[in-house]
């Protein structure tokens, strides 16, 4: 029999893993001199006077030799630079096969921070930096569903046990041929410990402040009030006194009787606006409704207050983090406004508040360059987000001014790097 034999060459499209084929070697999969990925090539008998199938193009062996001589180099700097990128990158990489799990490579980010050896899980289905095997099965479930994670916190472990927050990606690759997750572990755990930190130090502050003005306003109502009542009720004794005083002198006495009383009222106000005992007695309605009075008649501007729905037996945090928002809202409209109306809503359903400050008056641009967040402003929003709130200004030149707040009635704070990966937003792209 006749037969030639020759080599054929099948030219298909490159992907990306034939750049990452692993090879069973003690060093890294990711880059192996001696065992370069080649194309493969396939030896066949051509009979004369048969029918034969096209397998592409057919080259003499000397040919192929030139080409795979040619391709080697490239084949190899590539695979070089993969693994100086996949090596030098700060967040933890790792592939895992999604088929059993188990580890087919990690970079020396992984190592570092979750303090593992590559021995330790190269090959193994072991759960490395996962705190458990459930997290791990929620996360390539998502992945399997979704096709790519983005930016999901989660929470992870070293070796010896530590806890590790990181924001956590994922893409589905195919690494030797076969299905594999890519996982890029961003280590933010400092970073929100000095969230958390600067949160805790927000929150002393704001209590110590309040603490301030609780012990401001005893002071004002129970020594300067208290002063000035009895020091209006002693000149009012030497009035009635002095028999043979003048109708100008008794006139002049009673006129800074007048004055005593006014400062008397002043000190009062400024008492209740550092520490509302209306507030603390009879509650976010009541206190509510006296302030709008109070400041009707302080600014002579018309000032409605609705409420409504589910007020009471509302916790002390809340009531007071309303009440402050309120406070410095009408604070805000007496002092830039120039409002002829103003409209006070606070709303309660079952499971939130919501507070709406709104002013007929001049506006503003908020998205204006030269407009900045006054302290009241920053206060507001720091004391509505130590209680799960949301804080929201809408305005526009000439039409006024709308201040809202949001208040969940059931809120814990979130410990810091936990979250369900099984549930919420992952800012998938």
């Amino acid at each position: 029999m006749n037969c030639q034999l020759a080599i054929s060459k099948r030219r298909r499209k490159s992907r990306p893993h034939d750049l990452m084929r692993p090879i069973e070697n003690r060093s890294s999969n990711l880059s192996n001199p001696d065992c370069l990925p080649k194309r493969s090539l396939t030896m066949y008998l051509i009979r004369p006077g048969k029918n034969v199938p096209d397998y592409g193009e057919r080259k003499s062996i000397s040919t192929v030799s030139g080409d795979l001589e040619e391709m080697g180099p490239n084949l190899h700097q590539t695979r070089n630079n993969f693994e100086a990128i996949f090596n030098a990158s700060p967040e933890m990489l790792c592939i895992i096969e999604l088929n059993g799990l188990r580890y087919l490579e990690i970079n020396k980010a992984y190592q570092r921070r979750t303090g593992y050896s590559r021995g330790e899980v190269l090959g193994k289905a072991r759960l490395g930096f996962w705190s458990n095997a459930e997290d791990r099965k929620r996360v390539i479930r998502r992945l399997l569903t979704k096709g790519r994670l983005r930016g999901q916190q989660a929470m992870f472990s070293t070796k010896k046990g530590e806890r590790l927050s990181a924001f956590l990606s994922a893409e589905i690759i195919e690494f030797g041929g076969e299905p594999c997750a890519l996982l890029i572990a961003e280590d933010v755990t400092m970073r929100l410990q000095v969230e958390e930190a600067q949160r805790d130090l927000a929150q002393r502050l704001i209590n110590a402040q309040e603490a301030d003005r609780t012990y401001i306003a005893r002071e004002l109502h129970d020594n300067i009030g208290q002063s000035l009542a009895l020091l209006n009720m002693e000149l009012e004794k030497i009035r009635l006194t002095l028999s043979d005083a003048s109708i100008d002198s008794d006139a002049g006495l009673v006129r800074l009787g007048g004055k005593l009383k006014e400062l008397g009222r002043i000190v009062g106000n400024l008492s209740h606006r550092y520490h509302s005992s209306t507030l603390e007695m009879l509650g976010l309605v009541v206190a509510s409704k006296a302030l709008c009075r109070e400041f009707a008649d302080q600014y002579f501007l018309p000032t409605s207050c609705n409420c409504s729905g589910a007020l009471n037996d509302l916790s002390a945090d809340v009531s007071l983090c309303l009440f402050r928002v309120m406070q410095e809202a009408l604070r805000n409209i007496a002092k830039h406004a120039h409002a002829k109306n103003v409209d006070v809503e606070l709303m309660g359903t079952l499971d939130q508040i919501h507070l709406m400050i709104s002013d007929d008056g001049v506006g503003f641009n908020p998205n204006e360059k030269n407009i900045r967040a006054g302290l009241g402003l920053i206060s507001m929003r720091e004391r509505l987000s130590f209680i799960g709130g949301k804080f929201a200004i809408a305005s526009k030149p000439g039409s006024g001014t709308r201040v809202e707040a949001t208040v969940p009635l059931y809120w814990s704070p979130t410990p810091v790097g936990s979250r369900d990966l099984s549930g919420g937003s992952d800012n998938d792209t």
